[in-house]
């Protein structure tokens, strides 16, 4: 059987530094003194954490202080969707429900949302797998700080429109000061270089209805994106009838688009220098990227997938030293 050679993965260890706190969980329900309950406090994103310590009588619930907290056991983390969401936010907010976007599939597709990040339409069942990996980043310091907040100006209670008090004019945050994260990612090449465009396995990333025409025209633009977006000349998408994996044993496939190594190579780096220059401001709190280190992983080995963060020694160097894995090839659809 033929096997797939060259780079498989594109794999990151990502350090980020910065301080306090930039994706919140929201309000939380604490014990307070006594039999009180505080339900007033901010509680950021705390890696394993609950507050229900256990139950008690007739199966109440009993909650945790505001201090009970070990940040070595429920470290801080920022999620890797508020990360995703940060790397992709200059392709706007994109609502697969609205029917531009699915009268106007290729223009999603040329873009990096649509060729990397990936996205499901359900009205259509139109589904691109994400070629990006992403780990949560998960704080290495452990600075954290309960902190006790009042409101300033009357302490008048208010009530709301269904009778109940508004929130109380004491709350609570748990707060940080200085940061350093670590997180990992991963960029899978099977998933980035191949764009089925039928229903053959049921992962179609749009139909083609009218004719090969159409397919061709869509690498067309796809092959004009990331030139443009690569500042290079060289990077190609193929349309074909009949994409099948190699390996394969039937000669049956999928049609659809293949890039070749330059447009791979142009995806790539350019998810690895948005990710190095990645910075978030928000929540009163800020996070950038420090230093990102890179390995390009060519290995069959199951041990040394994802090496970079089992076995970092292991990595090659920073840069490509072969050509990027092929994992489809164009066939006749029927073979003698």
């Amino acid at each position: 059987m033929e096997k797939v050679t060259g780079i498989k993965s594109v794999d990151f260890k990502i350090t980020a530094k910065g301080h306090g706190v930039v994706n919140w969980n929201g309000s939380t329900t604490l014990a307070g003194k006594g039999d009180s309950e505080y339900n007033n406090h901010n509680m950021p994103k705390l890696r394993g954490y609950t507050n229900i310590k256990g139950y008690g009588d007739k199966g109440k619930l009993l909650y945790k202080s505001p201090n009970d907290v070990d940040l070595s056991k429920t470290p801080l983390y920022i999620s890797h969707n508020c990360i995703r969401h940060h790397l992709f936010r200059e392709d706007g907010f994109i609502n697969v429900w609205s029917p531009e976007v699915v009268g106007q599939m290729d223009k999603l597709l040329c873009s990096l949302t649509g060729l990397v990040r990936g996205y499901v339409v359900p009205s259509n069942e139109y589904k691109r797998t994400s070629a990006l990996l992403l780990t949560d980043f998960v704080d290495q310091l452990g600075n954290g700080n309960f902190e006790q907040m009042g409101k300033s100006g009357s302490k008048e209670k208010i009530k709301t429109k269904t009778g109940g008090e508004k929130s109380p004019t004491m709350f609570s945050k748990t707060t940080f000061a200085c940061t350093k994260y670590t997180g990992y990612g991963s960029i899978s090449i099977e998933q980035l270089q191949f764009i089925p465009l039928d229903d053959n396995f049921s992962r179609k990333a749009m139909i083609i209805n009218s004719s090969p025409k159409d397919g061709v025209q869509l690498a067309k633009k796809i092959t004009q994106f990331i030139n443009q977006l690569g500042g290079t000349s060289s990077a190609k998408a193929e349309f074909n009838e009949n994409f099948v994996r190699v390996g394969s044993i039937f000669a049956g496939g999928e049609s659809g688009i293949l890039l070749n190594d330059d447009a791979i190579d142009v995806l790539v780096n350019c998810m690895l220098e948005k990710i190095e220059s990645l910075k978030i401001i928000q929540g009163k709190g800020c996070m950038y990227v420090d230093s990102i280190e890179i390995d390009y992983n060519s290995t069959s080995k199951v041990q040394d997938i994802f090496r970079i963060k089992r076995y970092p020694n292991a990595c090659k160097a920073e840069k490509p030293d072969e050509n990027y894995a092929v994992y489809f090839e164009g066939r006749p659809k029927y073979e003698d």
